[in-house]
């Protein structure tokens, strides 16, 4: 069991398996089809009439538990040919512990955006995209579980405590989506304009698996014996292995599938009335500019259900006084759950209960409001928060930024400064040049400015087709700037 904590606990916080949000990608005026990821109704209102996007990808991991002290931590020296990196602990590990009794998350966010594209017809836009996704969710683990995992069971500042801990989780998923993007104006009066959005996603899961762990009552009593006095929990898997032997079978890597969701509506203030004309060439229809924009939307509605290799096992008021703990090794995945249900609930299938689970997407509510200063300045604000459900193992934390860009057709710069999970201030940068933008939320992660905690890393390459700008188009939009209504 400690070797299984250890495990699980070291996966969830450091494997790389999205920036989390992207922020100087998505809230772009030449995001494109990128902009959908935030808010669907965003791609109607875009600079852009179409793009392209050939490859975008971002690695988002965080946690408040292990970190390289920042006078260690050189970002350089880790390219180097073979990097040096620094130990702690009596084990020599190459990170080192908080001591503080906090709770503790940890979350993995690894997204590769494919092939995608996007247009926009007058009050129209469509969108289609292809997406592989992993998402790694530790949610509120108690510290002492965090140190044991760490230290191992030979801990004696732990000993003889009895802990009693209620309703933490870890989750993992790995995943592939296509969606397709509809957004469209519904409403112009003026200066006001509203429109909305939707995408539809088909879900094909490749692997999950979760732990929770609604009430957790026991004692260690030194490095050997531990009294687990009662546990209720439930540990579903459905993973591309075999599990009576461990190995990588042949055949289909899908487990299970299912469909997701993002709505959102926008609310632009504009600086000229509404155009009336029916644009014959998409490329002639012309982008009218905000005083500001307003956008609420809801991310990530759906869940996957796994049938194929797949099971749930629960743990319902189990007890052992469990000696010789540290001598016990898993050889595979039934090994593993036939010792813990022969210990806990006295039968090696007792705890078996079904051959399927559901994994809810890590679904959360956005907010943007973005403000145009002046000719190509901007100031952006983003607020993201979890939407969480009673099964929902994988957890998008919160997150609340503001960002200053400036913003052109051949060039953009944003700076992020955001507030992550409600504890971690973090500044970051991004810069498009023309079809390539490279970025990170947290820009302290790669030069020692504090704590080595995470990593936040994005990129898009995709092709952009200006509004107003037809290359093999006559430019047909004399006299717009009189074309508007008030009703």
């Amino acid at each position: 069991m400690k070797k299984v904590v250890i495990i699980i606990f070291l996966l969830s916080t450091f494997s790389i398996a999205n920036s989390q949000e992207m922020l100087g990608i998505v809230n772009s005026n030449f995001a494109g089809s990128n902009g959908a990821m935030i808010n669907p109704s965003s791609i109607v209102n875009s600079k852009l009439f179409m793009d392209i996007n050939l490859l975008s990808g971002d690695i988002f991991v965080q946690n408040n538990y292990l970190h390289i002290h920042a006078e260690d931590y050189h970002f350089r020296d880790y390219l180097q040919k073979e990097p040096v990196f620094p130990k702690y602990g009596k084990y020599n590990q190459s990170f080192d512990r908080y001591r503080d009794k906090k709770i503790r998350h940890a979350f993995s966010n690894v997204r590769l955006n494919g092939p995608s594209a996007m247009v926009v017809s007058n009050n129209h836009a469509f969108a289609i995209h292809t997406a592989a996704r992993t998402i790694i969710s530790v949610n509120r683990m108690p510290y002492e579980i965090a140190n044991f995992a760490y230290e191992g069971l030979n801990f004696p500042a732990q000993f003889n405590i009895n802990y009693i801990d209620n309703d933490f989780s870890f989750g993992a998923m790995a995943w592939g989506e296509i969606g397709l993007t509809y957004a469209h104006i519904f409403h112009k009066e003026y200066l006001n304009q509203w429109s909305g959005g939707i995408t539809v996603k088909r879900l094909l899961g490749y692997s999950g698996i979760y732990l929770q762990a609604d009430n957790v009552d026991y004692v260690v009593f030194n490095d050997s014996t531990i009294d687990i006095k009662n546990i209720d929990a439930k540990l579903g898997f459905a993973l591309p292995i075999n599990y009576d032997n461990s190995d990588f079978p042949e055949g289909s890597n899908i487990k299970g599938g299912g469909f997701g969701f993002d709505v959102g509506v926008s609310f632009h203030r504009k600086k000229k009335g509404y155009d009336n004309r029916k644009y014959r060439h998409i490329c002639t229809q012309p982008y009218k500019d905000y005083y500001y924009r307003i956008g609420v939307s809801l991310l990530d509605i759906g869940s996957i259900k796994f049938k194929n290799n797949t099971e749930e096992h629960i743990f319902e008021n189990g007890s052992e006084y469990w000696e010789r703990i540290d001598t016990l090794v898993f050889d595979d995945m039934h090994n593993m759950t036939n010792i813990i249900s022969n210990r806990l609930l006295g039968s090696p299938t007792a705890s078996l209960m079904k051959n399927e689970i559901t994994m809810i997407l890590p679904t959360a509510l956005s907010v943007q409001f973005d403000y145009h200063y002046s000719k190509n300045i901007y100031f952006n604000s983003t607020f993201i928060y979890p939407v969480v459900f009673k099964n929902s193992y994988l957890q998008r934390p919160a997150q609340i930024s503001i960002t200053p860009r400036y913003e052109s057709p051949d060039i953009e710069l944003s700076i992020p400064l955001s507030l992550y999970n409600w504890e971690t201030p973090r500044i970051g940068i991004a810069a498009r040049l023309y079809f390539l933008t490279v970025g990170t939320d947290k820009l302290g992660g790669f030069f020692g400015l504090n704590d080595f905690t995470g990593m936040d890393i994005y990129f898009s390459l995709k092709i952009n087709f200006r509004k107003g700008n037809c290359l093999s188009f006559r430019r047909n939009t004399g006299c717009r700037n009189m074309e508007f209504s008030r009703k």
